[in-house]
């Protein structure tokens, strides 16, 4: 089970420390980054993979938490090559 690398971010853009966590796939990595969220009471948090192979790491995406509607998550992935080739 791949590892991912979470970053809880401040209001003003810091990120003070991250959370390692393993996770099957990207999607429950970015559900748990919506718990991490919610946990830290932070306006967001980064997900990246880290590079096993050629040690670059992989954005995965990030979960943003609205303030004016507490505990709401959205999740935002990048667009893969893969997937924007596939709908073309």
């Amino acid at each position: 089970m791949p590892t991912y690398l979470f970053y809880p971010r401040r209001a003003d853009g810091v990120s003070l420390t991250f959370i390692a966590e393993a996770a099957p796939n990207d999607v429950e990595a970015m559900d748990l980054a919506a718990e991490i969220a919610e946990a830290h009471d932070c306006v967001g948090v980064f997900v990246w993979e880290p590079g096993e192979q050629d040690g670059k790491d992989r954005f995965v995406g990030r979960a943003e938490r609205h303030a004016a509607t507490h505990g709401d998550v959205d999740h935002e992935r990048p667009e893969r090559a893969s997937e924007a080739s596939a709908e073309a």
